[in-house]
């Protein structure tokens, strides 16, 4: 990156050491874990083609940056999947408004608006483009490549709930193409790309691996450049943390009438719920994302980045990495 924030093409550790050493450079992490190097001197800004390619899906997405000489990174996402969650705030709402005393349902008097997007679908619309802005702000990317996804609803009378989905991929190509120039292919145009290159493809959509959604995305680098760009590349995952809100009410009646706090992502304490942090216990240094704040017991929880809790620690034993990104996140030195 250079001395005003704009992107520059990526440099090898070797050479982003030796710059740091120097002192002409400084090193940053951006809101997704990756490492970057920003300059404190005057440099070229002469960028090459990098193209970013992104595979939405309904739990998974694909993410790849590359240029013609072959693939930079590799990525995978899983999306926030909240709908069970609606449910549940529906049921409890319910619930109050048949009590003796309740608020007065406001349900009536709001407007939607011009465009409405379900709550679902702009959950992962929001995540998508959170990682596709970060990505932008250290590769210089011109072009953004989407695989369509598209329902016959003339043909096929079953789409009924996919009409959530186009408005959806509506709203995610608008805030690309103010980023980018924006490039769609079909989904049998990357099957055939990825026969044709011979890349690998794995039938396990929840696999950690580059194999489930990621060598989509770089078939398609593939398709822009007319060539073969697959190679080596740093794979990443990323996830959202899902941390409980704040409760007022609880499934159950609560025993004398009292109740307990439940849920929220700060108590007063230094800690939030979601920030990066490194914990020690018996001699061993973890790190991972704050999910349990301390109360009367004085400990901390830490979960990795797929939300598994790795253990209890004492508060003096947390320190503070990161504050919360909204992202959790791993990569391939660590899967």
């Amino acid at each position: 990156m250079s001395v005003n924030g704009k992107p520059l093409m990526p440099t090898k550790p070797a050479r982003a050491r030796k710059l740091m050493r120097d002192g002409v450079a400084v090193g940053r992490f951006n809101k997704l874990g990756m490492f970057y190097v920003q300059m404190l001197i005057p440099v070229g800004d002469k960028t090459q083609d990098v193209c970013l390619a992104v595979d939405p899906g309904s739990k998974y997405d694909g993410y790849a940056v590359g240029t013609s000489k072959g693939v930079i990174l590799k990525g995978m996402a899983k999306m926030p999947l909240i709908a069970e969650k609606i449910k549940h705030r529906r049921r409890m709402r319910r619930f109050r408004r048949c009590r003796k005393w309740r608020r007065e349902k406001r349900f009536d008097n709001r407007k939607h608006g011009n465009y409405w997007i379900a709550p679902s679908q702009l959950a992962k619309v929001q995540l998508r483009l959170k990682i596709v802005k970060e990505l932008c702000k250290i590769f210089p990317i011109k072009r953004i490549a989407v695989e369509d996804v598209a329902y016959n609803h003339y043909a096929k009378r079953g789409g009924k709930y996919f009409s959530t989905v186009e408005i959806g991929k509506t709203m995610l190509y608008e805030a690309l193409r103010a980023i980018a120039e924006l490039i769609t292919f079909k989904g049998w145009q990357t099957a055939s790309a990825r026969k044709k290159y011979k890349i690998t493809k794995s039938t396990k959509k929840d696999l950690i691996a580059p194999e489930s959604h990621a060598n989509d995305v770089v078939a398609m680098l593939c398709l822009i450049y007319g060539r073969n760009v697959n190679t080596e590349a740093p794979f990443w995952y990323w996830q959202r943390p899902e941390l409980v809100r704040r409760s007022l009410h609880r499934d159950k009646f609560q025993k004398g009438g009292v109740r307990p706090r439940f849920g929220g992502t700060s108590n007063g304490s230094f800690l939030r719920k979601g920030d990066y942090v490194e914990a020690e216990k018996a001699g061993k240094v973890y790190r991972g994302w704050v999910c349990g704040l301390p109360g009367k017991r004085k400990v901390i929880g830490v979960m990795d980045a797929f939300g598994k809790r790795i253990g209890q620690f004492a508060s003096n034993k947390v320190r503070l990495l990161c504050r919360r990104t909204g992202v959790m996140w791993v990569n391939s030195y660590h899967i």
